[in-house]
């Protein structure tokens, strides 16, 4: 199958020589083979996304994602289609509607191959249900993909779907992109409509995409949100962030973020340097503001079934409520490194950084050890990316390396509604950058 892309697959089903039947037939036998070892879906379509298929093959084509075989998170809803929210408490739960975003999608003519893997609740990095299973890594069986659309940047990277749709909190649509090795696209906040969405934190929550190239990403998010104005520029100008976001840095992503710069100087790039200020408060302050909120809405729930919570779930809802002095505190650092960016970004076409500090950690761990310090896992998967929902501003990763066989991501970020010159600074990158190797997987396993 030479059409892997959403690209090369739409060109060629244009040019009459591959059909949607045949496309998501040869995707729904990728499933097969890869899901025994990876576990990216919670529930497959198959029936009804042949159906749709061979429905399409038989209509004018209505665009580039027609006919496209995609994965929607299993925190979205869909109509007729079991979504758990990653949860025990919502194995039955069947939605009537869809939601706006899958709507769009379809109104575009792709085809939902099933659900994928979410951490539950959507309320983790990690993608490790303790009670569904976890979901591997593609690149390294036994290490996290990442979370918490880690089904959605696993399958993607493995190719068990074009594309994804997934949803992005405190990075839960990089994150995964950067520790799984695809690319993972939030747009300006409110670029996407979130009603469908299993809420997390309101005041952060975004819907993004996953794709195995930028140009796919772009594709993908033509099905879902009116375009914005403006033309990027030819060559952006590049803010490299250092201080607080350089100061807790895994030596191989900062060896492979120092390579990327150098390629982008060489290509004629401007790139500046832009130091944010240390912030002791960072990066608790967004996780702080989820478990107020999501502690909220799901407080009355845990107190009548507490065993249909998992214990990290469990643990973040028993913890004591916090003063009102430290949360005017967590949101003042939080509002600081805000601002910071914005300010930046008077002067920068786009702002860069690692996306993760770490490649992808083992399933189960607890810390992650960087400069001889070790940090809870989830404060450092969230730490690059948690800022940028704050700010509500579009942000990318793009895969740049590998590091003992695992995927390092690149953030890039811009103001609001710049969202094509982030897309355009990404095509830059990956265009300047060795693709990946992809993984291999089968039935039997993964190879390294």
């Amino acid at each position: 199958m030479s059409a892997e892309t959403i690209a090369g697959a739409a060109a060629a089903i244009a040019r009459g020589e591959l059909s949607p039947v045949e496309l998501t037939g040869w995707l729904l036998a990728r499933i097969a083979a890869t899901e025994p070892a990876l576990h990216a879906y919670a529930t497959i379509t198959a029936e009804a996304a042949l159906a749709r298929a061979k429905a399409l093959a038989g209509e004018p084509a209505r665009g580039p994602l027609h006919g496209i075989p995609i994965g929607i998170k299993d925190l979205i809803d869909t109509a007729g289609v079991r979504t758990c929210y990653g949860s025990p408490r919502f194995v039955g739960h069947v939605p009537e509607r869809d939601a706006t975003a899958v709507a769009g999608l379809l109104a575009a003519g792709a085809v939902i191959l099933g659900k994928h893997t979410t951490h539950e609740l959507a309320w983790g990095g990690r993608t490790d249900s303790a009670f569904f299973g976890p979901t591997h890594n593609p690149y390294r069986r036994g290490h996290i993909p990442g979370g918490s659309s880690g089904g959605s940047a696993a399958s993607v990277a493995a190719g068990s779907a074009l594309g994804a749709l997934g949803s992005d909190t405190a990075g839960s649509v990089r994150i995964p992109a950067a520790l799984s090795g695809c690319v993972g696209f939030k747009p300006t906040r409110g670029r996407i409509p979130l009603d469908g969405v299993l809420p997390l934190a309101p005041s952060l929550d975004h819907l993004g995409v996953l794709a195995r190239t930028v140009d796919d990403a772009a594709l993908l998010m033509g099905g879902l949100a009116a375009p914005v104005a403006g033309e990027p520029p030819r060559r952006p100008r590049v803010g490299w962030l250092g201080g607080w976001f350089g100061a807790v840095l895994a030596p191989e992503a900062r060896a492979a973020l120092d390579t990327v710069r150098a390629r982008l100087e060489d290509a004629g790039v401007t790139v500046v340097d832009v130091l944010v200020p240390g912030e002791p408060l960072m990066p608790e302050a967004p996780l702080a503001r989820i478990v107020r909120e999501a502690g909220a809405r799901h407080r009355a729930a845990f107190g009548e079934d507490p065993e249909l919570f998992g214990p990290d779930i469990a643990e973040l809802m028993r913890l004591p409520p916090p003063s009102a002095e430290q949360v005017e505190r967590q949101e003042a650092a939080l509002g600081r490194v805000v601002a910071a960016l914005r300010s930046a970004l008077t002067g920068c076409d786009v702002l860069a950084c690692a996306t993760v500090p770490v490649t992808a950690p083992p399933i189960g761990a607890a810390t992650v050890t960087v400069d001889g310090r070790a940090w809870p896992v989830e404060l450092v998967l969230t730490r690059l990316t948690a800022p940028f929902n704050a700010a509500g501003l579009p942000a990318v990763s793009v895969p740049v390396a590998l590091a003992g066989g695992l995927p390092i991501g690149l953030q890039l970020a811009g103001a609001p509604l710049r969202d094509p010159t982030v897309l355009a600074a990404a095509r830059l990158v990956e265009r300047l950058t060795p693709p990946l190797p992809r993984p291999t997987i089968s039935s039997e396993g993964i190879q390294r």
